[in-house]
């Protein structure tokens, strides 16, 4: 799989980056390392005229990559970064919860997919690359009647299930880059291999509307790549910071032109399939070059990592695919369009920047490729796509800033707005072919950063951390003026918003450390009140018990797909979530999932443990929050099995459990607690 190539050093390194690139540092050069602000016109993506353009472009990125500091470049090469038949006998089959998406009618990828109306489960496992077919009802007798194999090395994102038309997508990530393949499943027993698209790069992200799959790949092409053993290349950037940092600019002119017409002459002799993504639409067809028609640029050169949208239906027809050069990584989707964001620490075009995202926009159908429909900057970063939401013609987001242009130029004047850490909320109209700001608030959570954020129609929810948690509502109802209408403050923070009424949010995050400062060992679920937007209010928290030397967390504090729950009444409901508790004391030892009653009146009370670990010197790390093995040594050595998703099914007289993890399917009584099957994988 060819990968993005670059890696952005903290900006603070600068100066070492510029020795390491054999400059001496110091000098002129320095005085303009000045945080700066990136018109958006220089985002603007425009169709790519010719192959001839392209590789043109490709050359002078190529070399403007070599020349910036931001970027390592060394004669041992660039260093690689990673940055969803019945086989019933037609027994009736209860309510299945679905995939928990962002926004009604976007469905995302996901690795457990229900069909109520058959009673059918697709799990996937991703130790053995397959999905595993469950005929589910009656619950006791669950059951595999069908597997798809999807090659032991193929590293699994998801799939989608169309239930009304029987068709089943997957999305895996192989030697080749990315893969869909799609199945017919009317006889779940048996489903039927219907075709496979693939696509150059790694996957980022993909929605699916109605019968369409969007599939996003990011692909960085080596066509270039010759050049950083090229003696005569690295000579003459060298040659170039030297220049630069003498003051020199005639000769830095010089070294520049030198090495735009070695880059050009490399890029006029590469393969085309090396300087474009490849895409495939048949089972074992060759990977063939996009047409250069079908590629966009922005402006200014930047480093050239080519995101592919592909829209194709769900049966393997009517592809359609085009490539933007684009470093972002973030995916949002309304039912409309498609957003692509990109935080500017390292935009390549403007190295020192003062905190931003761009955002590009890009309108999606049902038939035809994706439409560039313009781009637009925001200040400060965005935390992840729940800071992003779309309504009536204009996008929302939540972002923060930080104290970043002091940070890497703490001897240079630095713009008055890069001075003091804050956060943002701001409105940007949807144009013909822009994104216009019309409406800013800022100034809330000082000194701290967006931990989460959910917009509701008019509302907007931000949760800020540094050492409490302040929950802001906003009134969006006029986007032009949006108001900050209240907050609250409690110990820790929220890092997922789950709207269950009008009037309630549910939450999960961290619980508050020792005096309510911090945050402490255990994950923590939160109701708020905010029937009145100007004075929110909590009105129920819990955590696991545990003990003080035990550490909780559940995969659901930072991936929504992991939260599942189903409601009972219009005030009432079940959550289940994965939970893993890292214990020295195997007995206290836990990895599988936590169900807890939620009631809207403010109380939450937790039900059943279902654990999924096994004994027997296993591993002796769980997961933490943060993501490192801090404290193993301390755990009880047990597998803990990674619980990953969860299915509530509900009919007239019963609720059921449905637990997935690396190991296992587990089906229990959601009311007694009783198992009632256990397929081991």
């Amino acid at each position: 799989m060819n990968q993005q190539t670059m890696t952005i050093w903290a900006l603070i390194a600068a100066t070492t980056l510029l020795a390491a690139c054999g400059g001496s540092g110091g000098g002129e050069a320095d005085s303009e390392l000045i945080a700066k602000r990136t018109p958006s016109a220089q985002l603007q993506l425009k169709a790519v005229s010719s192959c001839a353009d392209w590789r043109g472009f490709a050359a002078e990125s190529f070399v403007e990559r070599a020349l910036s500091p931001v970027y390592y470049y060394a004669d041992g090469g660039p260093v690689p970064v990673a940055a969803e038949g019945d086989a019933t006998g037609g027994a009736s089959a209860p309510d299945f919860t679905d995939t928990n998406t962002q926004e009604v009618g976007v469905d995302e990828a996901d690795l457990i997919e229900t069909d109520s109306a058959h009673g059918i489960i697709y799990a996937m496992h991703r130790e053995t690359g397959s999905v595993r077919v469950i005929d589910a009802v009656p619950a006791a007798a669950s059951h595999e009647v069908g597997r798809i194999d999807l090659g032991a090395s193929a590293y699994l994102y998801g799939q989608y299930l169309d239930p009304v038309a029987q068709r089943l997508t997957t999305v895996v990530g192989d030697s080749v880059g990315t893969r869909l393949d799609f199945y017919d499943v009317s006889d779940a027993a048996q489903p039927a291999h219907l075709g496979q698209y693939r696509v150059d790069g790694y996957y980022l992200s993909s929605r699916r509307i109605g019968t369409r799959i969007h599939l996003i790949a990011s692909h960085y092409f080596t066509g270039l790549d010759a050049l950083y053993s090229s003696d005569a290349f690295n000579s003459g950037v060298n040659a170039w910071f030297e220049a630069e940092a003498a003051g020199d600019a005639e000769r830095a002119d010089e070294q520049r032109a030198e090495l735009l017409a070695l880059a050009q002459a490399e890029a006029n002799n590469a393969p085309l399939a090396e300087l474009v993504p490849n895409t495939a639409t048949a089972v074992d067809a060759p990977l063939t070059p996009m047409d250069c028609a079908a590629l966009y640029r922005p402006e200014v050169a930047t480093a050239m990592a080519t995101l592919t949208m592909t829209s194709i239906d769900m049966d393997g027809s009517n592809a359609a695919a085009i490539g933007a050069v684009n470093n972002a990584w973030m995916v949002y989707a309304s039912a409309d369009n498609l957003y692509l964001a990109q935080t500017s620490n390292g935009w390549f075009f403007a190295p020192f920047q003062v905190d931003q995202t761009s955002v590009y926009r890009f309108e999606i159908s049902d038939s035809g490729p994706a439409v560039p429909k313009g781009a637009g900057v925001v200040d400060g970063w965005l935390l992840n796509r729940y800071a992003m939401s779309e309504s009536d013609g204009h996008l929302r987001l939540a972002t923060s800033r930080s104290d970043s242009c002091n940070s890497v130029n703490p001897n240079e004047t630095c713009p008055a707005e890069a001075s003091v850490p804050t956060n943002d909320v701001t409105v940007l109209r949807l144009d013909d072919n822009a994104l216009t700001q019309v409406g800013h608030v800022t100034g809330f959570g000082n000194d701290e950063r967006v931990f989460s954020a959910r917009f509701v129609g008019d509302v907007g929810y931000v949760v800020t951390f540094q050492q409490i948690d302040p929950l802001f509502t906003f009134d969006l109802s006029d986007p032009t003026d949006p108001i900050l209408l209240g907050e609250v403050e409690i110990p820790g923070f929220s890092s997922y918003i789950h709207p269950i009424s009008d009037d309630v949010l549910l939450t999960i995050g961290r619980e508050g450390g020792e005096g309510g400062v911090g945050t402490g060992n255990a994950f923590q679920l939160q109701l708020f009140d905010v029937s009145d937007l100007t004075n929110p209010t909590r009105i129920a928290a819990v955590t696991p018990a545990i003990e003080p030397d035990d550490y909780a967390y559940s995969l659901a504090e930072y991936e929504p797909l992991a939260f599942t729950y189903a409601p009972a009444t219009d005030t009432t409901g079940l959550l289940s979530i994965p939970a893993q508790i890292g214990s020295p004391a195997e007995s206290r030892a836990f990895s599988g999932f936590i169900t807890w009653d939620i009631d809207t009146a403010g109380v939450i009370t937790e039900q059943l443990h279902v654990d999924h670990k096994q004994t027997g010197g296993g591993d002796a790390c769980p997961p933490v929050a943060d993501g490192s093995e801090g404290g193993c040594t301390s755990f009880a050595p047990v597998y803990y099995n990674a619980p990953l998703r969860s299915v509530i099914a509900t009919d007239a007289t019963s609720q059921t459990l449905y637990t997935l993890s690396d190991a296992f399917l587990i089906v229990t009584d959601a009311v007694s607690g009783t198992e009632l099957a256990s397929l081991e994988f």
